[in-house]
């Protein structure tokens, strides 16, 4: 129903909300992915809001009937739990239109499923048939829930109520993912005949915050407002809300240690000490799937581009994690042409690494002190600056090709001349690839590319 509360959020989301409208008022459906954290539960609720349907329902306002199930709200997740809930939502509409109904206590307490089936769909029927221009749009929530935890036929049924109704049920779920990712063999088998149907192949990603919704949030929750602080913040964090308030407010602390005058790297290095700051990670992390989880650990560790060890996914398993990671806004694609991808967050990429480098073959960077770790252990050789500044731009762009005009400048500051720099640049990779103990044929870590560049590999990320 609609929520009248004049108190409106600062993050309006407006282009996600556009979109979820358009496609209910045609009478199909949707599902909004995105990580935990997100914000996908307030833009549920956003869409029950007065000033809401004010701005994009004017005409037909009071025809769109929005009801919002939360998952977290059933006692134990079943499809007899979803056909009580979804019943019992009706009852203002039923009321709103004077239509005679059997009290709640009775839904609550019947255990036959196919009877409170029959409720739910009776009480569509006679709300439809009453009113035949409106629409109820069934807000799902944490629908990931029903994804692995429902019985399959479940959504037989939801698609069967849509049927008989004629258009006048439809569904707006929100989830952490799809099914064709977090379902085991059994679900999998019904749920993906079901899905594209169900939801209309509508699948939108819910991605981290624009830039003006971004600015909003730090107006709201940042103490101190320098702009090259805010942009360092978005950067770090990269515009996810849950993440960003978390930062926010270990920035605000009486007792940070944090000063916007630090490098990147040290304040990243300090932020990831904070328990706050980890579970927002661990949330973000924990709500990807399993092969989500494997395609960011070897994005990190720039083995997308290689030919390595076959990997314990099919290729068309990968791509289509890869494409829901970029739908959902937590990779970011650098170079379409050799599909290079980094994380939408420098602080969550840190965090991503440290899930994986412990005792993983590789090579690590502390920033900090300038060392260099192979294989877990610490390269005691030294590098000179120049050594480690070549290191650290390739790691930044671990697994692609970075070309010798890109290279020199980051190196030595200069602009590239072949005269000068490629006699200077090939012994300067030699001496680096000696001080790593790198003397093997094809090298290991440090590989030229003959008339492009070079490229690292095996890189973990930083030692912290």
């Amino acid at each position: 129903m609609v929520d009248n509360d004049d108190k409106r959020p600062l993050i309006s989301r407006a282009d996600d909300i556009h979109s979820i409208i358009r496609t209910v008022q045609t009478g199909k459906s949707c599902i909004l992915v995105g990580v935990d954290g997100i914000g996908k539960t307030t833009l549920m609720r956003e869409l029950l809001s007065a000033t809401t349907h004010e701005k994009y329902l004017a005409p037909e306002k009071d025809l769109l009937i929005f009801l919002l199930l939360d998952a977290n709200e059933l006692s134990k997740p079943s499809a007899l739990a979803y056909y009580r809930q979804m019943a019992l939502l009706l009852e203002p509409v039923l009321a709103r239109y004077h239509l005679p109904f059997s009290s709640s206590e009775n839904i609550l307490v019947v255990d036959n499923e196919e009877i409170v089936r029959k409720f739910l769909f009776d009480r569509v029927e006679a709300i439809v048939t009453r009113c035949e221009q409106c629409r109820l749009v069934f807000l799902l929530d944490r629908f990931e829930v029903a994804f692995t935890e429902t019985e399959p036929q479940f959504f037989r049924v939801l698609q069967s109520l849509r049927s008989r109704s004629n258009g006048h049920v439809c569904y707006v779920a929100a989830s952490t993912n799809v099914p064709m990712l977090i379902c085991d063999e059994q679900h999998q088998r019904v749920v993906r005949e079901m899905f594209p149907e169900l939801f209309n192949g509508n699948i939108y990603g819910i991605k981290p915050l624009s830039g003006q919704d971004a600015q909003a949030l730090l107006d709201q929750g940042l103490l101190y407002h320098q702009a090259s602080l805010r942009s360092q913040l978005l950067e770090i964090t990269g515009a996810h809300p849950g993440l960003l308030k978390a930062v926010m407010t270990v920035w605000n602390g009486a007792n940070s240690a944090l000063t916007g005058r630090d490098p990147q790297e040290q304040i990243i290095h300090k932020l990831l000490q904070e328990t706050t700051i980890v579970s927002q990670c661990e949330q973000i992390w924990y709500s990807l799937s399993e092969i989500e989880q494997y395609c960011l650990k070897q994005i990190r560790r720039g083995l997308f581009t290689q030919h390595g060890d076959a990997p314990p996914f099919s290729t068309r398993q990968l791509q289509y994690a890869l494409h829901m990671l970029m739908l959902k806004g937590i990779i970011l694609e650098e170079h379409r042409s050799n599909k290079s991808y980094q994380p939408f967050s420098s602080l969550f990429a840190s965090y991503v690494t440290q899930q994986f480098s412990a005792g993983l073959p590789g090579l690590q960077l502390d920033l900090l002190q300038q060392q260099v770790w192979i294989d877990g252990t610490l390269r005691t050789s030294h590098l000179t600056n120049k050594e480690f500044r070549l290191l650290r731009f390739l790691a930044e762009h671990s697994g692609r090709v970075c070309s010798r005009e890109e290279t020199t400048r980051a190196v030595y500051g200069d602009m590239y001349n072949p005269k000068r720099d490629d006699a200077r640049l090939d012994a300067l990779v030699e001496r680096t690839r000696k001080s790593l103990g790198d003397d093997a044929h094809p090298p290991r870590f440090i590989e030229t590319v003959r008339g492009a560049g070079h490229r690292l590999h095996e890189y973990l990320g930083e030692h912290f």
